[in-house]
C-alpha cells in the first residue's frame, strides 16, 4: 500500500477528539494561571451558580444574563453577602465561562450586569475597614514590651525580628508566616532566602499575591540606626534561632514549628492586650498598611507600586 505523502498528512484536519483535548488544555492552563486561594473562591462561584440554575430548572450553559441578574439578587437578598463578595461571585462565574467557551464576553463589562451591582452599592455602601494600622511609634511600643519580657527570651526576638521585617519589607501575613502548621520550602521563607549584609539584608519571596508567573522577589530592608533597627533585630534573632540547615523554616517557634499565621496572629494578639490595644482591630495587614501610607509621605506613587509589589 502506498504510504500518504507527507504534505497529505501535514494537511490532514485534526480530529474532533484532538480540537477537545486542546480545549481541555486551554481551560487547565487557564486554571494554573490563577492563586490557589483565587480558583477555591471561583470554584466555589461556580457550584453555588450552578446550584441556583438546578433549583430553578435552567441551563447553565449557554449563558443568560437574565438568570445571572437573578443570581446576583438572591446572593444579595437570601444570602445577605456583601457587594464587593458577589462582584467576586460574578468574576469566578465569568472565569468559568471563559474556560469552557474562550470567546465569551465579559459578564463584568454587561451594561446590564454593571448597573445591577453599581444599585447595590448604593443601597448597601461597603463599610469601613475594621484594622487599624501599626503606627511606627506604637510599632516600637510592641517591641519594647517585649523587650521587658513578655512570651520568653527566644520568642519575643522572634516576634520583634518578625515585625520588624514586615513592617519594613511591606510584608502580607501570607509572605512571612504559613497558611496551615505544614511548611514547603519551595513557597514559604527558608533560612537560605535570607541574605545578612554590613548594613542591610535581603528576603526572597518565593510567591506573592501579585507575582503570577512565581518568578519570586528580592525584599532590601536597610539598618535604620535607631534603637528598634531590622538589621539589629534579624541578626540577634539568628544568633538565638537554633542551628539548621538551609532549607528549614526561617521563622521558628519555641517548639520548633514553622510560624503560621494563626500563631503569630494569636501572639500579635496578646501582645497588644499587654500593651492595652485593641487586639481585634489589629492583625498582620495593620504592619502592610502603615508602612505604605508612612512611605506614601515622601516617595512617588510609582515608588511605592514597587515597594509594595
Amino acid at each position: 500500500m502506498t504510504q500518504p505523502s507527507a504534505s497529505l498528512t501535514r494537511d490532514a484536519p485534526p480530529s474532533v477528539m484532538t480540537l477537545q483535548s486542546h480545549l481541555h488544555s486551554a481551560a487547565c492552563y487557564m486554571r494554573s494561571s490563577l492563586a490557589k486561594s483565587t480558583l477555591i473562591m471561583y470554584d466555589s462561584a461556580w457550584f453555588h451558580f450552578s446550584s441556583f440554575c438546578a433549583t430553578f430548572s435552567v441551563v447553565v450553559i449557554p449563558v443568560n444574563v437574565s438568570y445571572i441578574s437573578a443570581f446576583i439578587v438572591h446572593c444579595f437578598e437570601s444570602r445577605r453577602m456583601q457587594p464587593s463578595s458577589i462582584k467576586c461571585m460574578v468574576a469566578g462565574i465569568q472565569f468559568h465561562l471563559r474556560c469552557l467557551d474562550p470567546s465569551c464576553l465579559s459578564l463584568l463589562e454587561n451594561p446590564s450586569i454593571r448597573l445591577l451591582l453599581n444599585g447595590l452599592k448604593r443601597e448597601k455602601p461597603q463599610g469601613k475597614d475594621p484594622r487599624l494600622p501599626f503606627s511606627l511609634t506604637l510599632l516600637q511600643k510592641l517591641i519594647t514590651r517585649l523587650r521587658e519580657g513578655c512570651f520568653g527570651s527566644y520568642s519575643d526576638l522572634l516576634l520583634e525580628s518578625v515585625l520588624l521585617t514586615a513592617f519594613y519589607g511591606f510584608l502580607r501575613g501570607g509572605e512571612f508566616s504559613t497558611c496551615t502548621g505544614s511548611f514547603d520550602p519551595s513557597k514559604d521563607l527558608t533560612i537560605f532566602d535570607l541574605s545578612l549584609y554590613t548594613h542591610h539584608f535581603t528576603v526572597f519571596l518565593k510567591h506573592s499575591k501579585t507575582d503570577k508567573n512565581k518568578d519570586g522577589t528580592i525584599i532590601f530592608i536597610s539598618e535604620t540606626n535607631i534603637a528598634f533597627c531590622p538589621l539589629s533585630s534579624m541578626s540577634a534573632y539568628l544568633r538565638s534561632r537554633p542551628k539548621a540547615c538551609q532549607q528549614e523554616p526561617l521563622f521558628l517557634t519555641e517548639e520548633g514549628k514553622p510560624m503560621s499565621r494563626a500563631s503569630f496572629g494569636s501572639r500579635l494578639r496578646l501582645l497588644c492586650k499587654y500593651c492595652g490595644l485593641p487586639s481585634e482591630r489589629y492583625t498582620a495587614h495593620s504592619l502592610r498598611i502603615e508602612a505604605a501610607t508612612t512611605a506614601a509621605s515622601s516617595s512617588p506613587v510609582s515608588t511605592l507600586k514597587a515597594m509594595g509589589r
